[in-house]
C-alpha cells in the first residue's frame, strides 16, 4: 500500500463509485472503491470541494452507525489492508480454532439434554432432573454476559484463551459429582466457560475476515452441528455399554419411586462427561499452543492502540505469505479530518490505555450499552435482534431439550412401548447429522444477492416452524425421524445465518457487548424452557412443547423481515 500525502488521502468506501484520489508525484496506487471506474479530480478547488463532501459523508455514515467518525475512517483503512491480505492461512487456522468454541457450545447443550434420563435414574425423579438444564442455562447466561462484555473492555484474546479451558475442566469435574446438587453446580460453572464461546469467537473471527469472505462466519455454524453429532455418538457408546442395566426407576404399586440405579451400574453418563471434558481440554491446548491468535486489530484501533493494530495486520500478512504496506501514518491521515483541535493537541490519535483504565472508563461512563442505542436505526436493530435471539432461545430448547421425552412418549403412543436405548440414540444422531448440510446451505445462500442475510434467516426459521407443526401429526416412527431431521436441518441453517448476522450488525467498539446481549437474551429465554417443563402440564403430552416451539419459530421468522439492516455486501466496521 503506497503512502498518500495527508492532503491527497480520501476515504472512499461506501461513497460514490466514480470517486478517486490523485496520487502524489511518483505514486501509482490510489485508494478507490473496487470495480469503480477512475475519474480524475480537476483542479485544486474541485479537489477540496470533493474532499469536504466525502468527509461530510463519512461523518454522517459514522453518526448513523453510532460511532466516532475518526474510528470509522481508520477502520476502513484496516478493511482495505485485510482485503489486500485476502483469505489465507491465518483465517483458515482461525476457522478451526474458533470452530472449537462453537463445537463446545453445542456439544454440552446436547450432552446434558440426552444424558439427563440416566442422571435421573441415579439420583432424582424424571421431572426434577430437568434442574440440570436450568443450571446449565444459568451458567450460560452469566458466561455470555461476562465474556461478551469483557471482550469489548479489555480485549478479545483473554476471553478466547480462557473459555474452552473453563468449560472442559468443569465438564470433567461434573462427571465425578457425588450428588445431584453438586452436579448442578459443576454444570453451571461449565456453562460459565462455554457461554463465552458464541459471542467471543464469532466477534474475533469476523474482525480478521476480508469483506469478500464474511460468509465464512456463517459456515462456522458447521462446527455447532458437528458438536451435536459427536455428543450423540459418544453418549450413545457409553450409555449402551456402561448403563445398559439402568433403564428406568423402580416403582411401587402406587407408582412412587422406591429405588434408583447404583453408581456402579450407571457409569455411562459419567464416562461421557469425562470424555467430552477431556476433549475440550485437548482442543483448548490446540487453540492456545498450536493455533495462537492475535488480538483483533479493529479492537486495538478502537482503543487508540494504532501501533499495535498495524503490527497485528503485518503479522497476519506474514502468516499468509503476503506483504502489506500499512503504516500508522495511514491511520493518522484517515482520522485527522475528524479530530477536534483539542484532540489533535492532546495527540489522541495514539493515546492507548491499560486494560484497567479501559475497564474503569467504560463502567463509569456506561459507554458500551449506550452506544448500542445511540441512533434510532441502531436502537431499533439492536432491539429486534435481541428479541429474535430471545424467542429462538426459548423455541429451541422447548423442543430439543425435551427431545428424549418426546421420542419416548411418541413411541409409546404409536407402538405402545418405549423405544430402546439404541433407537433413541439413532434418532438423536440422525437429527444432529442433518444439521451439517444445513450449515452448508446457509453459507451458500447468504452469498446470493437475491436472498441476503435477512431473507435467508427468515426462510430457514419459518421452515423450522412448519416442519415442527407437521411433526405433531406424525403417525409412525419413520415419519417422526424424518421430520425431526428436516427440522434440525433448517434449525441449524437458521442458527448459522443468525450467529453471523449479529456480529456483522454491530460496530467493533460494541460488537462484543452486542453479541453478549443477544447471547444472554437467548439463554435467559432458554432458561424458561426447563421451568415450563418442570412446573407445567406440557410434559404430559408429547405434542405440547412442539406446538409451542413451532409457533415461536414462525413468529420470530416474521420479525426477522422487519430488521432494517441487510449486512450482505458490506464489510463489517
Amino acid at each position: 500500500m503506497a503512502a498518500i500525502s495527508e492532503k491527497e488521502y480520501v476515504k472512499t468506501d461506501g461513497l460514490p463509485a466514480d470517486t478517486t484520489v490523485q496520487p502524489a508525484a511518483g505514486q501509482a496506487e490510489t485508494y478507490r472503491r473496487e470495480s469503480s471506474p477512475p475519474t480524475s479530480l480537476k483542479g485544486k478547488a474541485a479537489g477540496n470541494a470533493d474532499t469536504e463532501s466525502l468527509n461530510s459523508d463519512i461523518t454522517l455514515a459514522a453518526q448513523e452507525e453510532g460511532i466516532d467518525p475518526a474510528f470509522y475512517a481508520k477502520v476502513q483503512v484496516l478493511n482495505r489492508a485485510l482485503s489486500e491480505i485476502g483469505m489465507g492461512r491465518y483465517q483458515w487456522e482461525l476457522f478451526f480454532s474458533g470452530g472449537f468454541g462453537w463445537f463446545a457450545d453445542n456439544i454440552w447443550l446436547q450432552a446434558v439434554a440426552i444424558l439427563m434420563p440416566w442422571i435421573g435414574y441415579e439420583w432424582i425423579d424424571p421431572v426434577h432432573v430437568k434442574f440440570a438444564t436450568l443450571a446449565l442455562y444459568a451458567g450460560l447466561i452469566v458466561g455470555a454476559s461476562f465474556w461478551g462484555a469483557s471482550c469489548d473492555l479489555i480485549g478479545r484474546k483473554l476471553a478466547w484463551n480462557c473459555t474452552l479451558f473453563i468449560g472442559g475442566m468443569w465438564g470433567v469435574v461434573a462427571g465425578a459429582a457425588p450428588n445431584f446438587v453438586a452436579l448442578c453446580c459443576f454444570i453451571a460453572f461449565m456453562g460459565f466457560g462455554v457461554g463465552g464461546n458464541l459471542p467471543v469467537d464469532g466477534t474475533m473471527y469476523l474482525e480478521f475476515l476480508p469483506g469478500s469472505h464474511q460468509w465464512v462466519l456463517t459456515l462456522l455454524s458447521l462446527w455447532w452441528a458437528v458438536g451435536q453429532v459427536v455428543a450423540s455418538l459418544i453418549s450413545w457408546g457409553f450409555i449402551a455399554r456402561y448403563s445398559s442395566d439402568c433403564r428406568d426407576y423402580t416403582y411401587d404399586a402406587n407408582k412412587n419411586i422406591i429405588g434408583y440405579c447404583s453408581r456402579e451400574s450407571n457409569m455411562g453418563w459419567r464416562y461421557a462427561y469425562f470424555t467430552l471434558g477431556a476433549m475440550m481440554l485437548f482442543l483448548w491446548g490446540l487453540r492456545f499452543f498450536v493455533l495462537p491468535v492475535y488480538e483483533s486489530p479493529k479492537y486495538l484501533c478502537s482503543k487508540g492502540q494504532d501501533e499495535k493494530a498495524v503490527e497485528v495486520v503485518h503479522k497476519v500478512a506474514k502468516r499468509n505469505g503476503k506483504v502489506v504496506h500499512l503504516t500508522v501514518e495511514d491511520l493518522d491521515r484517515a482520522a485527522a479530518p475528524y479530530l477536534t483541535p483539542e484532540e489533535k493537541a492532546k495527540g489522541e490519535l495514539h493515546k492507548g490505555y491499560t486494560n484497567w483504565q479501559l475497564l474503569k472508563m467504560s463502567v463509569s461512563q456506561g459507554t458500551q450499552m449506550k452506544t448500542l442505542f445511540k441512533t434510532k436505526r441502531l436502537a431499533f436493530s439492536t432491539t429486534l435482534i435481541v428479541l429474535i435471539y430471545g424467542i429462538i432461545g426459548l423455541a429451541y430448547p422447548l423442543f430439543n431439550q425435551s427431545l428424549g421425552v418426546f421420542l419416548r412418549q411418541k413411541q409409546a403412543e404409536i407402538a405402545g412401548a418405549a423405544p430402546s436405548v439404541d433407537d433413541s440414540f439413532k434418532s438423536y444422531t440422525y437429527q444432529a447429522a442433518c444439521g451439517i448440510p444445513g450449515s452448508m446451505l446457509a453459507a451458500f445462500l447468504v452469498t446470493v444477492s437475491r436472498f441476503g442475510r435477512k431473507l435467508a434467516m427468515a426462510a430457514f426459521t419459518l421452515c423450522s416452524g412448519i416442519f415442527l407443526f407437521g411433526l405433531t401429526a406424525a403417525k409412525n416412527n419413520p415419519t417422526v425421524d424424518a421430520l425431526t431431521s428436516i427440522a434440525a436441518f433448517f434449525q441449524n441453517a437458521m442458527y448459522g445465518v443468525m450467529f453471523g448476522y449479529a456480529p456483522e450488525l454491530f460496530p467493533t467498539p460494541v460488537r462484543g457487548t452486542g453479541d453478549a446481549l443477544c447471547a444472554a437474551a437467548m439463554r435467559v429465554f432458554g432458561l424458561m424452557a426447563p421451568i415450563i417443563a418442570i412446573y407445567s402440564d406440557a410434559n404430559k403430552s408429547p405434542n405440547g412443547p412442539v406446538y409451542a416451539s413451532a409457533a415461536l419459530y414462525l413468529f420470530s421468522g416474521l420479525i426477522m423481515l422487519l430488521l432494517p439492516v441487510e449486512t450482505q455486501g458490506r464489510t463489517a466496521l
